[in-house]
Formats: structure tokens, sequence, C-alpha cells
């Protein structure tokens, strides 16, 4: 719904209404008992406190406490940042109300990176979310290029000695060197 709302510029007094509309089953049961109890103004339900009460209806505190204990404990391990940020965000989503800041946002994301990544942003002490996914990224890149290097290298070293070359000393005497 938030991206059809921010798509077709929809008014923020017209979301609640639409987004009601398309409830069924149990949620539009949900939403009829809300309607039907004579405390409840309607006029007062922005689109933040229907998202609210959304959540609290449909995510019980155990699940939400479940949801931002693994959004502390997601790990990079063995995926690329990309597949690590994809993960972090899809968490993050469910459980928004875990960070306060962008910068919190940040550090958590950052204490999660593999640690051969980790020392290098960590170490950059950068502010922003965004800037510590994108150093993530290019430290993660330069590893990457290191690592081909090393490859190449070792490749080359397996070929084989290298041929040895005949000098000739002033003092008469020969010597191979490599």
């Amino acid at each position: 719904m938030e991206k059809l709302f921010r798509d077709t510029f929809v008014e923020e007094r017209d979301r609640v209404w639409l987004a009601t509309h398309h409830l069924d089953g149990e949620a539009y049961r949900w939403w009829m008992d809300i309607q039907d109890d004579h405390r409840t103004d309607l006029t007062a339900i922005t689109w933040r406190k229907f998202k609210e009460l959304l959540l609290e209806h449909y995510f019980p505190d155990s699940v939400k406490r479940k949801m931002e204990q693994d959004l502390r404990n997601v790990r990079q391990g063995d995926r690329t940042v990309a597949e690590y940020e994809r993960e972090f965000s899809r968490l993050l989503h469910c459980v928004p109300f875990v960070v306060r800041d962008d910068e919190d946002k940040a550090r958590i994301f950052e204490r999660g990176l593999r640690p051969s990544i980790f020392r290098f942003v960590q170490s950059s002490n950068l502010q922003t979310y965004r800037e510590v996914v994108n150093r993530a990224l290019i430290v993660e890149s330069g590893a990457a290029d290191l690592q081909e290097r090393r490859e190449g290298l070792e490749k080359e070293k397996g070929k084989g000695p290298r041929p040895r070359v005949r000098v000739r000393h002033t003092l008469g005497g020969r010597r191979d060197i490599p």
C-alpha cells in the first residue's frame, strides 16, 4: 500500500479509507470492530495510527521482540554485502521501531558485517547508513580485486621455474643467476 500511495500521490486523509476498503476476512472484521467501538474517534485515525493499530493487532509483542532480535543478530556470513543489505532491509522493514535514527541503523548494519570488512568500515567512522553500505561495497570490491591479483600471481608461479641465465664475472668465473 505504501508504494501505491507514494506512486499515485494519495493524500494522507484518504489513505486509511483506501486501505480499509481492501481489507477482507479477519482483517475486515478487525476494522469493523474498531469502527463499531463508540470510543473510537475515526477522524483521529491517521495513516500512521492505522499502521500502529494494525501492527499491534497482528504482531504481538513476542513476535516483535523475536524480529528485533533477528535484526540485531543478522550477520553477513558468506553472503555478499548486497545480499546482506537486502536481508537487513527486509528485517528492518518489519521492525522499523528498532532503530532510533539513521546513525543507529548504520551501527547495527555495520556490526553484522564480516570481520574483514567491518575493520575497514568501522575505522572510517561513517555517520549514515548509506555511507556504511557504500563503504562496505567498496571494501568488498577491493578485496575481490586483491584476491584476483593473488590468484594471478600464484598461477604465474605455478608455470615452473624461470630459466637461469649464465653470466661471466670479471674475475673469470661463471655463475648462474635466476
